[in-house]
């Protein structure tokens, strides 16, 4: 019969196992087909700072503002599957900077503001494999929310999403029960940063739905 602490250890290792394949399989260049997904991926609300036409660069912390380096990572599927990739989608971030403020704490479209009021917005396009990255830093908290990522996403052939991730640290904490938008954000829209020296860098799988 299996003892005690042989059960605990192996339960313990299993457990191990599950979380490093999630890690590889998320974000570690993982295959389209391998890549582990909750289906199409959950929208949420743009909220009060969505600026359109924003700048096509890697690098969104444009006037170097203060803060940890961070590095997100993605691939971008849909098709009817939910597997195939999507090259050349577009995809936008925005966020908070290491104060809790967004640049500008405003919306509409670029134009309506001058150069040195932009900054931690940004936007590329997917390569040949679906797959794109940013640069930026961490972003503070901002009011009762939980540290999180803004995202937009269009293809073509596909609904537009527009959405956000959080921190994995932060699920179960009392900030995530305090905060009261996007509840229960499905398992993909945590992300699982990691330190890689002086960088923070998570990955992130999108699913995007075919348009009917």
């Amino acid at each position: 019969m299996t003892d005690r602490r042989t059960l605990i250890t192996s339960l313990g290792a299993g457990l191990l196992l599950a979380a490093s394949r999630h890690v590889l399989a998320a974000g570690m260049q993982c295959a389209p087909a391998d890549c582990i997904t909750c289906g199409p991926t959950g929208s949420s609300t743009a909220g009060p700072f969505y600026v359109s036409n924003t700048p096509a660069t890697m690098d969104i912390n444009l006037l170097h503002a203060p803060g940890t380096p961070m590095r997100v990572s993605g691939i971008v599927l849909g098709g009817r599957d939910g597997r195939s990739v999507l090259a050349g989608a577009k995809v936008e971030l925005w966020q908070a900077d290491s104060e809790g403020r967004y640049h500008p704490e405003d919306n509409g479209d670029i134009a309506r503001y001058q150069a040195d009021e932009i900054n931690l917005r940004g936007q590329v396009a997917t390569g040949v494999d679906g797959r794109f990255t940013f640069r930026s830093i961490v972003p503070a908290h901002y009011g009762n929310r939980r540290r999180h990522l803004h995202w937009r996403l269009v293809a073509d052939g596909h609904v537009a999403l527009v959405t956000q991730t959080y921190w994995q640290d932060e699920r179960g904490t009392a900030r995530e029960r305090r905060d009261f938008v996007d509840r229960n954000p499905e398992e993909c829209r945590w992300i699982a940063f990691r330190n890689e020296g002086a960088v923070v860098a998570g990955e992130v799988v999108f699913v995007l739905r075919p348009a009917a």
